[in-house]
């Protein structure tokens, strides 16, 4: 896949090298939202005023300073996505579906029986996960303008001395893309053929980002709050592409059909650190702020490719197939310093209104390695992306020992072209039974977002229409959180 525009969420610039570190990959490993508990997820995330949490190691650490009895909560995940793609006039629905952990962790208190000066202190950990990545598409039509092999060759004729050994060579070595040394140019039979070929494109992602977080508050006559908190990722992505274009009508001269795959993976780690404080005023007023400074991740990407080709019988061409060779690269990405802002307001002891807002310039985003400074990479970054304002805001109602809640989150566009719409909204809810002991929370959230997704870049007249899908893309994620307190 060698170029995607993404008009409602994602970017990717056309990738001109053997490597594929750049918007992309700023973008995937800077935006966070994490799973927390249901509790948190149910109100949009919009708690770091409240406390009391196990989610205040993600949003603000100094809500930990809030106990007053040690706590242990697991919360398990059910995430689905489903997706609807609209390409070449033809719709195509899949979905994937993921069990993991949200949360888990364990808090110790510890209180001095008093109620001025120092109150009492908190130290936690945990484990959470802050992006879940699995997703899956698919999109097929048939194509009367344009097709992948027409990326293919005018990127060989750009460079037909030095072909990309994942992408151009592997379609050479398939017998995709034959050298006509009369005119000193690649071309391909599809082109030749008139097109109407069957597309079909399928791309499937896994994995995440896990943090384990180290934490502790401190509470100064219930009045300030403060918390730290170091956290450890875990980075785990997989990607499969599949594209193949087929002749079931028999209108192309000579090809039967073609498929090219593609085969990446990110692994590694990165570690940050969290500040926060927590002020009340009064019973019923808690405001906050936090800051959480650069993740700083060590990655690896892994890449294959192949190809291979059919053809008709009356063609006298053999059926060819290309292999890349295997690219491994190491290299790191500092994400952007993020600032967070809460506020919540307790109603007669038995509601709370709380919200939240969160500043993050993905333009700081920077790719390093040993031996690439990757200047033009972090240029684009610094052109293309651009700091957001995120809203959050929930509610919390409570009878006795049940507790109903709501929350919604606006996420910005994160793009320095008006143009590209990224903005995406989440919508929240669930209910709870607590009790001194134990407590149980329930919360179901659902996010929406458009993509205009590019499945190639075919440098030609061909209309756009040609090669991108319209995908509607919406997660889904019911959690639970079960908890026991002593």
């Amino acid at each position: 896949m060698r170029r995607i525009l993404i008009i409602a969420l994602l970017l990717v610039c056309t990738v001109v090298a053997t490597n594929a570190q750049n918007e992309t990959q700023a973008l995937r490993y800077s935006m966070h939202n994490p799973f927390g508990t249901a509790r948190y997820a149910a109100q949009g995330g919009a708690i770091g005023a409240l406390g009391g949490d196990l989610s205040a190691a993600q949003v603000n650490p100094a809500g930990f300073g809030f106990y007053r009895s040690s706590e242990f909560s697991f919360s398990p995940s059910f995430y689905w996505v489903n997706t609807s793609s609209d390409y070449l006039g033809t719709v195509t629905d899949d979905s994937r579906f993921r069990f993991n952990v949200g949360s888990l962790g364990y808090v110790a208190a510890f209180n001095r029986k008093q109620k001025t000066g120092f109150v009492g202190a908190s130290f936690a950990v945990g484990y959470n996960t802050l992006v879940n990545f699995n997703n899956r598409t698919t999109m097929n039509g048939t194509n009367k303008e344009s097709s992948f092999l027409d990326d293919f060759t005018w990127r060989a004729n750009e460079t037909p001395d030095n072909l990309n050994p994942f992408y151009e060579q592997v379609a050479s070595d398939a017998f995709l893309l034959p050298y006509d040394s009369v005119r000193g140019e690649f071309w391909n039979d599809i082109q030749d053929g008139g097109y109407g070929q069957q597309t079909y494109h399928f791309v499937e992602q896994s994995g995440y980002i896990g943090e384990y977080s180290f934490s502790t508050a401190v509470n100064f006559s219930n009045l300030l709050y403060f918390g730290a908190t170091l956290g450890i990722q875990s980075v785990r992505f997989y990607e499969d592409i599949y594209h193949t274009e087929s002749d079931p009508g028999n209108v192309l001269m000579t090809i039967d059909d073609f498929q090219f795959r593609e085969f990446n993976s990110t692994t590694g780690w990165g570690y940050n650190f969290r500040f926060g404080m927590i002020f009340r005023p009064i019973h019923s007023v808690r405001l906050g702020a936090s800051i959480q400074i650069p993740t700083f991740y060590y990655l690896d990407d892994e890449k294959y490719t192949d190809a291979n080709s059919t053809w008709d019988q009356s063609s006298g061409i053999s059926d060819g197939n290309g292999v890349s060779p295997y690219g491994y690269y190491d290299y790191k990405l500092k994400s952007p310093m993020k600032v967070n802002a809460h506020a919540s307001v307790i109603l007669f002891k038995m509601a709370t209104v709380s919200a939240a807002y969160e500043y993050m310039d993905y333009s700081d985003v920077r790719l390093d390695s040993y031996n690439d400074r990757f200047l033009t990479e972090n240029d684009n970054i610094r052109n293309n992306l651009r700091e957001v304002h995120n809203l959050k805001a929930g509610a919390e109602v409570r009878i006795d020992f049940l507790y109903f809640r709501t929350g919604v989150q606006y996420l910005m566009s994160p793009y320095a072209d008006p143009r590209n719409d990224a903005r995406e909204w989440i919508y929240s809810g669930g209910f709870g039974v607590r009790t001194k002991a134990a407590f149980f929370d329930i919360s179901y959230s659902r996010g929406s977002r458009t993509e205009v997704y590019g499945l190639y870049s075919p440098n030609n007249s061909a209309p756009e229409s040609s090669y991108t899908s319209i995908n509607q893309v919406n997660p889904n994620n019911l959690l639970l959180t079960m908890g026991l307190r002593f």
